[in-house]
């Protein structure tokens, strides 16, 4: 005879998990088929599943609604209360390998083959209140675009060992008991299908606790906007080079003996700064912060320009190095190599024309490079406030997005005015005694900390640079931000601690998980996650295969290392050998699937980890520890001092990127550490030698 189970809002919730309608997530419950998209789904999200900030204003679903899948960097998010993850074996961020053992209690299957994703399972370290605390598995390679894929948890175990009951309804699924409920029983051929998929690759129904499944976006649906504003603007500007105008020239003397006093620098010998034109996609004729794309009647899901021919004004700062030129009425010195320069976060395109000390001015002078930056609109100084508006309600978050990729057309215009004879090099503030002081054949790119997250970005849909350098990088946000120690003052206004009675935030640490994981979905249209898997594979239509470059900072406090791992097995990238002292890394088998850098000229995307040591060791500062295993910030004093800046700093690591930066066939990955020792900095030497 049927038994009851109630399933509330059946038409709207994931009903595997009847207290939690949004879990498991994501699920392809949360779609509708679709004759328009490339992978046959349509997101389907209901507002009033949404959570609800303190002003009790629930999430607009509208813009997710247009994926045609979930994230390739989708955080898994459930909640298995009372779950112990040693007693149940889970695969562990120490242990990423062990996500591929047939064997494994937690599993993420592509459906089509069979395998097993390189995955690992977390608790939520940001709160311990069983009722708040969600079971999170994260890839640590992105997910196939387009693909379905199948999540398996099976003999969880509570602290003392005892297996856990599944859910109610899903034990109606798993033992095939006959409900009377329509939803239920609405849902059963599908979770067959599963049933079947799972028995396929060795995992038994009998040993399951949850088992759900769910869809990747296609590439279409992550990049046809970014790809679109990109050849729509590069086919409006055709053959010319891109408006601009030099609205300041200031030139530096050498420092006198004493030092250096305003106007004297000994590594710059001039800036230039001015503006750009850039078409704009933007919703208003300004572009200012908090302004979303711009969509024409009818709306074809294409960004539109206002009026047809509206323009951004966007900045330039440029730093001309004193071994290039000092005297601009005789000719150069050195003919230098032009890079686009990426700067950090909610920072500005000005960074380029920091004085003396500053990495970048050291790296132009020594390497006779000029560095040219523009803000990373959308993701700027200017964009603190609404990015602190954002946090307090989650509906606004879509224009955040939009922006982010005005400014990365924006770095490609500049890139545009970089290489055309009739850009910055045919005004007389870049050249000396009439000749231009950088050779426009060839432009690169160079970024850090945000400059190597939003970088990665630009360098999957570039057109006039083929090879960067991704400084201290990560990706995936929703990875990244809890990790870092940046986001504490921001997370405040997240979590409404800092905004008051009539503020917003998300009071819900369930909550806060939850959106963090459904903002990856509209943030990888914006940053690296959406891109890198098309840097050096799988290129984009129009768009050349490029070499990335990825200088990581052991423990960085900022960025999260295990990012930048994902980052670079997502991009296919190699690894120079030996990364690291052995032990050094919390991982048992540090960076399973990573492939070491091939002997000769080796022209291809590298890692190289910098690492200044351990707490103790001998290093200047101090040493760096290894980041927490947890999914919190790495803060001072217990994890050592943050190493962020110091590869970029390292006289090493500024000759490794100099070979780097050279043309397609010169550019190459050379070692330029002891080829026997992991690369270090700040004076730290392995084992004390």
């Amino acid at each position: 005879m049927p038994i009851s189970i109630e399933t509330p809002n059946a038409d709207r919730c994931e009903i595997l998990d009847s207290s939690n309608c949004m879990f498991p997530w994501p699920s392809n419950v949360f779609t509708v088929a679709s004759v328009d998209t490339d992978t046959g789904l349509q997101v389907n999200l209901n507002q009033a599943s949404m959570p609800a900030n303190k002003q009790g204003v629930q999430v607009d679903p509208t813009e997710w609604n247009r994926n045609d899948g979930f994230s390739p960097s989708q955080m898994i998010v459930a909640q298995v209360p009372g779950v112990d993850l040693a007693q149940t074996g889970a695969p562990a961020i120490t242990d990423l390998e062990q996500s591929l053992d047939p064997a494994s209690p937690v599993v993420v299957i592509n459906a089509a083959t069979g395998e097993q994703h390189l995955i690992f399972a977390e608790l939520d370290a940001n709160t311990d209140d069983p009722a708040e605390q969600t079971f999170i598995i994260r890839p640590m390679v992105q997910f196939e675009r387009g693909a379905r894929y199948i999540v398996a948890l099976r003999n969880m175990r509570d602290a003392a060992g005892e297996l856990l009951e599944a859910p109610e309804v899903f034990r109606a699924f798993r033992d095939d008991t006959l409900t009377d409920n329509e939803a239920i029983e609405g849902r059963r051929e599908a979770m067959e299908d599963i049933f079947s998929t799972l028995a396929d690759a060795g995992i038994e129904r009998d040993e399951l606790y949850l088992a759900w499944d769910f869809s990747i976006a296609s590439v279409r649906n992550i990049t046809e906007r970014v790809l679109h504003i990109r050849d729509d603007a590069f086919a409006s500007l055709g053959n010319a080079a891109p408006a601009f105008t030099v609205e300041e020239v200031v030139d530096f003397a050498p420092c006198a003996e004493s030092g250096c006093e305003d106007g004297q620098d000994n590594y710059r010998s001039r800036t230039v700064t001015g503006t750009f034109q850039v078409p704009n996609y933007l919703a208003s004729d300004e572009g200012e912060p908090g302004t979303p794309f711009y969509y024409a009647t009818p709306d074809d899901g294409l960004p539109d320009r206002l009026g047809g021919d509206n323009l951004f004004t966007a900045k330039f700062y440029c730093s001309i190095p004193r071994s290039v030129a000092e005297d601009f009425e005789a000719e150069p010195k050195a003919i230098a190599r032009p890079s686009l320069y990426g700067h950090g976060l909610l920072g500005s395109g000005s960074e380029a024309l920091r004085g003396t000390g500053s990495n970048i001015i050291i790296m132009g002078n020594d390497h006779q490079m000029v560095f040219c930056g523009t803000d990373w609109s959308g993701f700027a100084s200017e964009d603190v406030g609404f990015a602190l508006q954002i946090l307090q309600d989650f509906s606004l978050m879509p224009a955040f997005f939009d922006r982010q990729q005005q400014g990365l057309l924006n770095f490609m215009y500049l890139a545009r005015l970089l290489k055309h004879a009739d850009g910055l090099g045919s005004d007389p503030a870049f050249q000396a005694g009439g000749v231009p002081v950088f050779d426009n054949s060839n432009v690169y790119y160079d970024g850090n900390s945000q400059g190597g997250i939003l970088g990665g970005a630009l360098m999957g849909v570039i057109q006039d640079v083929t090879r960067g350098v991704l400084g201290v990088p990560g990706m995936s946000y929703s990875m990244l931000l809890r990790r870092s120690i940046d986001f504490e003052t921001y997370s405040l206004f997240f979590t409404g601690s800092s905004t008051g009675e009539d503020g917003g935030g998300y009071t819900s640490v369930k909550d806060q998980t939850f959106l963090l994981s459904m903002a990856q979905m509209l943030w990888d249209r914006a940053e690296s996650s959406g891109y890198v898997y098309h840097i050096q594979q799988n290129t984009l239509p129009n768009t050349p295969a490029h070499s990335v470059l990825l200088h990581v900072a052991y423990g960085d406090h900022q960025v999260s290392m295990w990012t930048a791992e994902l980052m670079a097995r997502t991009i296919g990238a190699t690894l120079r050998i030996p990364a690291l002292e052995a032990d050094r890394h919390p991982d048992t088998n540090p960076y399973v699937a990573l492939e070491p850098v091939p002997a000769g000229d080796y022209t291809g995307s590298v890692l190289v980890i910098w690492d200044n040591g351990p707490i103790g060791a001998g290093a200047a500062d101090g040493g760096t520890a290894a980041p927490p295993i947890t999914n919190l910030p790495p803060f001072e004093p217990d994890y050592g001092a943050d190493p962020h800046s110091l590869p970029r700093k390292d006289p090493n690591a500024q000759a490794q990127k100099s070979f780097f930066l050279m043309p397609d066939g010169e550019g190459k990955f050379v070692d330029t550490c002891d080829p026997a020792l992991p690369c270090t900095t700040d004076g730290y030497v392995p084992g004390g030698g």
